[in-house]
């Protein structure tokens, strides 16, 4: 996210008219005839997400109320225009389930699209807020679709493939391929072509530093951070398998989502607060992936509470991050921080410690929707 956009009280009012505020799209495309923007944070996600749906591009129109719509709410309506006025219709009211639009009417070669109430945003659907917790977290080590990310050997870690950048080095993506493989193996084998035999005989090394070996003769580019360009396409394929990147889903769920829970238990038994809100929910998930729990941390977050007494979730959320990453090594604890930070607060936060500074960012923030997510620890109990 840009520095020096101006928000007051959700809506977007000002900043650098240049200034991207989602991947596609810049702040001076939402102004008026005069120049001035005043739209919702959440529309303007919402229009990003439908504009990734689509697939190719999407104009905005006008923020002016005509034709009867727009009256009465300004900054949660927009007017869009694109090729094909059917597919943004048929693809804008399919994510009114998800709440990310209320209305959507067409008028001629424009599309009106109006949000919910902003005081009244419905709940988000945990599968949804599990997906989009995954992106948010993917989206501060890659760019791009995570599902498709591949990673050579920069850090040691041989190959790192998908939103989680699972790895040769932990074992992880070892394992996530044996759950490909159980789960749709003839796809999967698709994907690889003439690499696939050669692609079994790498999962039948006996150790992992020979596998890290392995990848490391195929890492290309400055610093070893990309791939041999026949083997990044072939696993590109995987992430692109809808069966796959469902399975890439559970995954997460299975070796992450248990982790957020055991978080937000020992939360709610050291301070009684519930942990709904998507904002909150997304900063402990990327903590749970990156630095595991909240356990190194325990001693002093009971401290910190005792201390401050936090009156609602995001207070309670900011003492659990906050303490969890000065627990980090020295060299970590700025950027740990800071990272959650950017989550809970929507945007890049400075952070000091241990005499080194951060200030994290993240190209995927407008997916932090400021809403409830339901039955949470039942989804992932």
């Amino acid at each position: 996210m840009p520095k020096g956009l101006r928000y007051e009280n959700d809506y977007l009012v000002g900043g650098p008219a240049n200034a991207w505020i989602t991947p596609n799209f810049r702040l001076s495309e939402y102004a008026d005839a005069d120049g001035k923007v005043f739209v919702h944070r959440e529309l303007v996600a919402a229009v990003q997400v439908l504009r990734t749906l689509l697939g190719r591009g999407l104009d905005i129109a006008s923020t002016a109320a005509s034709d009867g719509l727009g009256e009465q709410i300004a900054g949660r309506f927009v007017w869009v225009r694109g090729d094909s006025p059917a597919d943004i219709v048929a693809t804008a009211t399919r994510m009114i389930k998800d709440a990310w639009f209320a209305r959507v009417e067409a008028r001629g070669d424009r599309v009106c699209l109006e949000m919910p109430d902003p005081a009244r945003l419905p709940p988000i659907a945990p599968e949804s807020a599990l997906d989009r917790a995954i992106a948010i977290t993917a989206a501060f080590e890659t760019s791009g679709d995570p599902y498709q990310q591949v990673t050579g050997n920069f850090d040691g870690a041989g190959l790192s493939f998908g939103p989680l950048q699972a790895n040769l080095k932990t074992g992880t993506l070892q394992e996530l391929f044996r759950r490909y493989q159980a789960r749709d193996g003839t796809a999967l084998q698709a994907c690889f072509g003439t690499l696939w035999g050669e692609w079994q005989r790498l999962l039948r090394l006996p150790s992992r530093a020979q596998q890290v070996a392995w990848a490391d003769s195929l890492s290309r580019g400055s610093g070893k951070a990309d791939f041999d360009a026949g083997w990044k396409a072939a696993l590109q394929s995987v992430g692109r398998v809808p069966a796959l990147r469902a399975e890439t889903l559970a995954y997460s769920y299975d070796t992450y989502g248990r982790k957020l829970i055991v978080t937000l238990a020992w939360l709610k038994g050291v301070r009684p607060i519930r942990i709904t809100n998507f904002r909150c929910l997304a900063a402990l998930y990327d903590l749970c992936v990156q630095q595991g729990g909240l356990d190194k941390a325990h001693d002093a977050i009971r401290r910190r509470i005792a201390a401050e007494n936090p009156q609602n979730e995001f207070a309670l959320t900011r003492i659990a991050v906050e303490e969890r990453g000065r627990s980090a090594s020295p060299e970590w604890r700025a950027d740990c921080i800071s990272r959650r930070l950017c989550i809970l607060e929507r945007e890049p936060v400075r952070v000091s410690e241990a005499g080194r500074n951060a200030e994290r960012d993240n190209p995927s923030l407008y997916l932090l929707r400021n809403a409830p997510v339901t039955q949470i620890e039942r989804y992932l109990a």
